[in-house]
């Protein structure tokens, strides 16, 4: 079951390869044209909100927010992050996901930096209503050009989770796990990219066998210098989901998104 994550966290990071290859050769052609270096900002800002409803012989009502607020300074940054999705079909919950975190960053040579973090993430459809994750770790960036950003990280984490009425699960309520993470980033233009981040997180000791492997896929298009069109997919797999009531839980939730963002 391991091998066929650490596959599937692998495969990502070959998907993302063609793509690097192109961004490179345009990076290259870009080179050639003389640009004044732009002043780098300490904040960034950026928020995407996604809305939709049917009425009628069915009904159903979605919602997705995310957003991401980056303040950097001196080889140190900060950055938080959440993301919610919530849906109704014909007035009950089918969806209810929450997942955002802080976490600080110190650079401490060319292209290295440690960092630490603390999560916190609710997905009640998989019989899980709150858990929290404390991680540290060190990043990498392996490429570094104009348009092109892939960032590598190595780690720890330890998690703590409460499980919603009725829901068992071999994991134990605290365990640590180790965790391989990837973010990679290509501008199509000033203002388009496109982005795909990758987590694996396999269970540490005897406790648990359980491991989970996270992914999201996103492209933004510019309606303007602030405003875009963002969609989204996000991956959530755990390979020991909670029995509720008898009933065994799937492995993976997927979630797709689309909406308006702002970035700042």
């Amino acid at each position: 079951m391991r091998r066929t994550a650490f596959r599937l966290f692998i495969g990502t990071l070959l998907l993302a390869a063609p793509v690097a290859l192109y961004a490179q050769d345009a990076a290259k052609q870009s080179a050639a044209q003389s640009t004044t270096p732009k002043k780098k900002k300490m904040w960034e800002v950026n928020g995407s909100l996604g809305f939709s409803q049917t009425s009628g012989n069915a009904s159903a009502l979605t919602t997705n927010v995310n957003n991401r607020l980056k303040y950097s300074v001196v080889g140190w940054s900060v950055v938080q992050d959440l993301a919610f999705f919530y849906g109704e079909a014909n007035e009950k919950v089918n969806t209810n996901f929450w997942n955002g975190g802080v976490r600080g960053e110190r650079t401490v040579a060319d292209r290295v930096a440690l960092f630490v973090a603390s999560r916190y993430d609710r997905n009640v459809v998989q019989g899980i209503s709150s858990r929290f994750q404390q991680g540290f770790g060190v990043t990498v960036a392996a490429v570094d050009v104009k348009q092109t950003k892939l960032n590598v990280a190595l780690g720890g984490s330890f998690f703590s989770q409460t499980l919603t009425p009725g829901s068992t699960a071999k994991a134990a309520r605290a365990f640590p796990a180790a965790r391989a993470a990837m973010e990679f980033r290509h501008r199509l233009t000033e203002l388009a990219y496109i982005q795909q981040t990758a987590e694996y997180l396999p269970a540490i000791g005897d406790s648990t066998s359980a491991y989970f492997l996270n992914t999201e896929s996103a492209i933004v298009a510019p309606i303007s210098k602030q405003i875009g069109l963002k969609v989204g997919y996000v991956i959530r797999y755990n390979s020991e989901p909670p029995v509720r009531n008898s009933v065994q839980l799937r492995t993976t939730d997927t979630f797709f998104s689309s909406g308006l963002t702002l970035s700042f």
